[in-house]
Parts: structure tokens; C-alpha cells; sequence
């Protein structure tokens, strides 16, 4: 049976499936069940070019802090871009990145060179992995998924500016993708100067629940964002994004409740699962207020990603090794009776 390559893809798993697209219960993403509610989008978001406007840079200030940046149709074009720009600019040498988190950002440096990779599972050896290799001057530009999506794994921010600090000395970068810091901004790298060899990602997907809105903010120096600009042409963001973006980000009474609920549900959240999975020898990596993942042997977790599908259920596998795989589950809608029903029916069922 064919695995699906990312989360949310309803269409190819209804055609693997057989329920209708509409029927399933798309647990499959970190992305928020709540999402925004979007406001009227004028005639003219649909009519005119979609040159940026200065709302959405005033929002994006008003919710990231005043930092360069540039706005994109999603982080995903920039990931694609990044390796080939920062070893233009910077040094040439090889990238180390976490062996599990979003493959898309080893997929593109694959594609430019040398890679190495880290644990993106065990923290102490990520840490003492990175250290080694800029102690043998072994490493040309870093990628830290922070917190790691799937596993949870977070770094520091005093971690990360020290890897800024002694890739700096080897005129490296340091590529931090925070798609789900917006739970916890304050851990993020936007507060404070932004040294100059860091390159930030941000998405406007996730926490607001807008995925199919396609936005994301790269925040770096003038030099990578002048060139990610060249490259990614004119027009990245389209109008109607640009409005619903702008009122989203200077939302601030709706990001704090928004904040306090998934915090407040996320112990809920949990004890759905926690039960049944511990039971078969499930292990909890990841407890992120969109998501968790737990650790299970492949042919367990195979079955259960399975067994969830012919139940219209969709959750994420993400095949690690012969040893072990990892199921990740996205938010239930606690409000949804139906929703909680039909996981409660396929837990009995199958646990």
C-alpha cells in the first residue's frame, strides 16, 4: 500500500481509500482545527495584481517585530531555494540537518551537495552531533526545525545563538523553520537583534488554521532576501491572502484566546490517545499543542494508519527505520460530537 508523501492529503487517500473526500476526518496535520475566520475579502484583492501591500508588512510587523522580511505563497519555495542561495553567499561546505523532521528541507539541500544529518529525535545527541562537527570545522550551514515537526525536539534560544555565533566565525548559516512556535512565541528567535547570518521561517498556516492560504515570512538580511525575491518573482502572495493575512496577524484578542485554548485542551487532546497507544507499547515523542506523535514499532504503526483509513480517519506514518516508526495525530475538534464519536468507535474497535 502506497504511504502518503505529507499530511492532508484527503484526495489520494480517499482514492486509496475509497470513502469520499468530504467523509474523512483529517487528523493527519499539525494545522489548527480552529482556524480564523475569514473576513469579506474586497472586489479588489480579486481584481487587482497583487503588488504587497503596506497592511499585510504592517501586520507582519505587528505580529513577528519590525525585521526585514519577505512575504511567500507558503514556506515551501523558500525551502527550495535557501540551499542553493545561503552556499552562494556564505560558504560552500556541507549543511547538517535533523534526520526526522520536515524532509522537504533535506530533499533541497540534497540537491546542492554535501549533507549530513543530526538526530532529530534525541536531543543530548543532536546537541553533542552539531557540536562535534563545528569542533572539526565540519559543518557549512545548519537546518534546526524548532520545535520538530514530527518529534517534538526543541532547542534553546540560548542553543541556537550559540550554533549563530560559531557558524558566523565559518560564514555559515543558521536556518531555524519555526512553523510551530506560535504556540510559545517567546521561544522564538524573533525577539532581539537577528544576527546576521540567521535565516527564519515562519508560517501563517498552522497556528491561524489557513494552509490552503498559502503565506509564509522568510525574516533574514537584505542580502538573502533581495536574492529570494529575484527569485521567486513578482506577485508570490495573492490578493486575497494578503487581506485575510493582514487582519489575522493584527488579530491579537483572537491569537491570545486562541493560545489559552490550545493550552487549556491540550492535556484533553492527549488523553484520547494515551490510553489505548501506551497500552500496545506506544511511546510519546512529541506533545505539541497541534500534534503528538508516538514511537511504535513499524508494523504496528502500519496497521493502525491502516486500520484508522478504512475507518475515514487519516493519520499521519512517517516511516523512520526497521525499528521503529511514528504515528502523528493532529487536533480532534472537542466540540465536534461526531469527530469524537468515530475516534472513540475505531479506539474500541482496534485497541
Amino acid at each position: 500500500m502506497s504511504q502518503l508523501i505529507h499530511g492532508g492529503d484527503i484526495q489520494s487517500a480517499a482514492a486509496l481509500y475509497g470513502h469520499a473526500p468530504e467523509s474523512w476526518l483529517d487528523l493527519s496535520t499539525g494545522i489548527n482545527a480552529h482556524s480564523y475566520l475569514v473576513p469579506k475579502v474586497s472586489q479588489q484583492a480579486w481584481h487587482q495584481l497583487p503588488y504587497l501591500s503596506t497592511d499585510l508588512q504592517n501586520a507582519a510587523n505587528n505580529y513577528y517585530g519590525n525585521y526585514p522580511c519577505l512575504a511567500s505563497n507558503g514556506s515551501q519555495p523558500i525551502i527550495e531555494l535557501l540551499p542553493k542561495i545561503l552556499r552562494s553567499l556564505g560558504n560552500s561546505n556541507k549543511a547538517w540537518l535533523p534526520d526526522i523532521g520536515y524532509q522537504e528541507h533535506l530533499h533541497a539541500w540534497h540537491k546542492q551537495g554535501l549533507v549530513s544529518t543530526y538526530s532529530g529525535l534525541d536531543h543530548g545527541l543532536a546537541e553533542q552531533q552539531i557540536n562535534q562537527a563545528i569542533a572539526n570545522n565540519d559543518i557549512g550551514h545548519l537546518v534546526i526545525i524548532n520545535p520538530n515537526n514530527p518529534t517534538g525536539m526543541r532547542f534553546s534560544l540560548a542553543q541556537l545563538q550559540n550554533f549563530a555565533v560559531a557558524l558566523k566565525a565559518k560564514a555559515g548559516f543558521l536556518v531555524i523553520d519555526e512553523a510551530f512556535i506560535d504556540t510559545h512565541p517567546n521561544q522564538s528567535m524573533l525577539q532581539g537583534p537577528l544576527a546576521d547570518n540567521l535565516v527564519v521561517l515562519r508560517s501563517v498556516g498552522k497556528f491561524f488554521g489557513l494552509a490552503g492560504m498559502r503565506l509564509g515570512f522568510t525574516f533574514a538580511n537584505d542580502k538573502v532576501l533581495r536574492a529570494l525575491d529575484n527569485a521567486i518573482g513578482p506577485w508570490a502572495v495573492n490578493g486575497p491572502a494578503q487581506e485575510v493575512a493582514s487582519c489575522a496577524l493584527n488579530d491579537k484578542p483572537w491569537q491570545d484566546q486562541m493560545r489559552s485554548q490550545l493550552i487549556k485542551q491540550m492535556p484533553q487532546q492527549q488523553d484520547l490517545w494515551h490510553t489505548p497507544f501506551t497500552r500496545i507499547g506506544g511511546e510519546v515523542c512529541a506533545c505539541h499543542e497541534l500534534y503528538r506523535s508516538y514511537k511504535l514499532a513499524p508494523d504496528i504503526a502500519q496497521k493502525l494508519q491502516q486500520s484508522a483509513a478504512k475507518n475515514g480517519i487519516l493519520l499521519r506514518l512517517i516511516t523512520i527505520n526497521t525499528s521503529f516508526s511514528l504515528l502523528r495525530l493532529g487536533n480532534v475538534n472537542l466540540s465536534d460530537k461526531s469527530a469524537l464519536e468515530r475516534c472513540h468507535t475505531w479506539i474500541q474497535q482496534e485497541f
